[in-house]
């Protein structure tokens, strides 16, 4: 349920908010940043499929070995409504790009979302980073990453942004990076960063250099 990843040694890495089926705008993104799959990696905050045109295309991305993704909430719609009868709405309302899938095909994709992780530790040279998909569950990553009684919020949680939390930083991390709840620009709680700018509905996908927000994260903190 948890992946520790050891820094990058050669290149950058990249945070990118929910891609919803629109690998065309990351790959826009990408180019426009001068990524280098030779080097450089990107980390994912879940939600790869659904709601845009190109869902199989974007579950493709985790063959690459640059490309590394947290379980969002609709990947877990799509292992529980094939695994247990569960969200039969996903099929209706967001699955249905599965039809032009064999049954096996489905199977296949749907035990490679089961091994993705809930949250990642994303190790830098003088930096550690939390990455999943809706919010931190309480305060203590270390605790939280653990505890299986957080998956739950760490995938589908909404409260850090509806103000239903104590706002004060996450320990054991320099900052955390998630997505779900989609926001008008990147935004900041805490040292929580929302990375879910609406590439689900067509709009702006988000990618952001991880040591960037990093160091702006660190610089703000010097001067509170």
């Amino acid at each position: 349920m948890h992946s520790l990843i050891s820094k990058n040694e050669s290149g950058r890495d990249f945070a990118v908010g929910d891609i919803h089926g629109h690998i065309d705008l990351l790959m826009e993104e990408l180019s426009y940043v001068g990524f280098d799959p030779s080097r450089d990696r990107v980390f994912s905050v879940g939600d790869l499929i659904d709601r845009g045109p190109k869902s199989l295309d974007c579950l493709k991305l985790l063959d690459e070995p640059w490309f590394y993704a947290v379980r969002g909430n609709h990947e877990q719609m799509m292992i529980d409504w094939f695994s247990c009868d569960a969200f039969p709405s996903w099929i209706r309302n967001y699955g249905t790009w599965t039809q032009e899938l064999q049954r096996t095909e489905i199977a296949a994709w749907v035990e490679r979302l089961m091994s993705l992780p809930i949250a990642i530790t994303l190790k830098g040279e003088t930096s550690t980073v939390g990455i999943c998909h809706a919010e931190p569950c309480g305060h203590d990553w270390a605790t939280m990453i653990d505890d299986l009684t957080c998956h739950q919020q760490m995938m589908w949680g909404r409260k850090v942004l509806r103000g239903d939390v104590d706002p004060r930083p996450v320990i054991g991390v320099d900052i955390t990076l998630h997505g779900h709840t989609p926001v008008p620009k990147m935004r900041r709680i805490g040292n929580r960063y929302f990375l879910d700018t609406g590439a689900g509905d067509g709009d702006k996908l988000t990618v952001m250099n991880i040591a960037t927000l990093v160091q702006g994260y660190r610089d703000f903190a010097a001067l509170a």
